[in-house]
């Protein structure tokens, strides 16, 4: 458990790191003084009017979590003291959305790089993609603990000017929302594999202590790590501007004469980025029978044809979502069963009617 003391200062007031861990800071140069097992947390005052107490305890949450888990996972933070500036955080947020902790947790993980390499070398887009992967991870983990699931991420909206939340409940991957530098990272985890991908951060962290490492260094960390060259995936995705897109573009299931079915599959790739390995194209059928093949991504267009005894389902192209840089996935998958279509029509209508009638309350009591 961490110990902690907590000092309120203006929001104007400087930040300075005290030079022993048993040294209290002036009240005045800072809001909070969070104290951890061998080093102290300096969070600068944000000037928000929130419930400091609850605000603090989770910002706190966030942060001691995230250097946890980044202890855990790469090397632990010797250094007795940190400071990290969150960002000023809303005046009021739901709890599911995990806002005041994802906040301390991009602070953690922004001080720890620092520590550790010489960010400047980077592109700034790719810096703070490893500090927002890093701070997810360490949310997820808070997510997990404390509502026993897995970390899906919430949509928060916010009525009248930004001053009420509304959590829409919509459930989103982590990893589905953020920049191209943060998507490339999280298609690299998802493609080499979590174990593969850990050992390339700890190795490119270690390797580059003290250093002022360039995404050229990262690069080839990854392929000497991951046994492979990766040198196309950063060229593709972060030195130039093509955009991944792979679909299904024809799908049909008919019934032959010989009381058989015939199904034809056409998977193509839409946009001018290439993904240079082969990307699982499933069709499904009735009775719960499926195939997989293997696309090469480099290919315009590949046609799969299949002759069964039910007719097919589903026909999906990257089912599992590893290349998250395909941001238009709503042409990754077709269905031929209509019962799954009504099904999702009829959520999301029951889904708007609470919302519109949730909107309509909250109107009435606030006029």
């Amino acid at each position: 458990m961490p110990l902690y003391r907590v000092v309120r200062a203006p929001a104007a007031a400087a930040v300075r790191a005290p030079s022993d861990d048993r040294t209290a800071p002036e009240p005045t140069a800072l809001r909070n003084v969070l104290r951890f097992t061998g080093l102290i947390i300096l969070l600068a005052a944000s000037g928000c009017g929130v419930s400091r107490d609850a605000a603090d305890r989770r910002v706190r949450n966030g942060v001691d979590t995230t250097l946890q888990v980044l202890g855990q996972w790469l090397v632990p933070l010797q250094d007795k003291a940190i400071v990290a500036v969150p960002a000023r955080p809303l005046w009021w947020t739901s709890a599911a959305s995990m806002v005041p902790e994802m906040d301390g947790a991009r602070a953690a993980a922004r001080t720890y790089f620092g520590r550790f390499i010489d960010t400047t070398g980077l592109p700034p887009a790719f810096a703070g993609a490893l500090v927002e992967y890093a701070a997810r991870r360490g949310v997820s983990k808070i997510f997990d603990r404390e509502y026993f699931s897995v970390n899906r991420g919430r949509l928060e909206g916010r009525y009248f000017g930004g001053f009420v939340p509304r959590d829409l409940r919509v459930p989103l991957p982590v990893e589905g929302d953020g920049d191209r530098a943060l998507l490339t990272l999280d298609t690299l985890d998802r493609f080499v594999g979590r174990p593969v991908f850990d050992a390339i951060l700890l190795e490119f962290l270690t390797s580059s202590r003290g250093t002022r490492p360039s995404l050229d260094d990262f690069v080839a960390v990854a392929s000497r790590v991951g046994g492979q060259d990766l040198s196309w995936l950063f060229d593709e995705a972060l030195k130039t501007p093509r955009q991944f897109d792979y679909a299904i573009t024809a799908f049909d299931s008919r019934q032959d004469t010989d009381g058989r079915f015939r199904t034809t599959v056409t998977v193509r790739r839409l946009g001018d980025g290439v993904f240079r390995r082969g990307v699982p194209v499933v069709t499904t059928f009735a009775g719960g029978d499926s195939v997989t093949e293997t696309f090469d991504g480099r290919n315009e267009q590949a046609t799969y044809e299949y002759r069964s005894q039910g007719p097919a389902r589903t026909a999906s192209v990257d089912p599992d979502a590893f290349l998250l840089l395909d941001r238009n996935r709503g042409n990754n998958g077709v269905s031929l069963d209509t019962q799954s279509a009504r099904t999702a029509a009829n959520r999301w209508t029951a889904r708007w009617l609470i919302w519109l009638e949730d909107a309509l309350l909250t109107y009435v009591a606030l006029t």
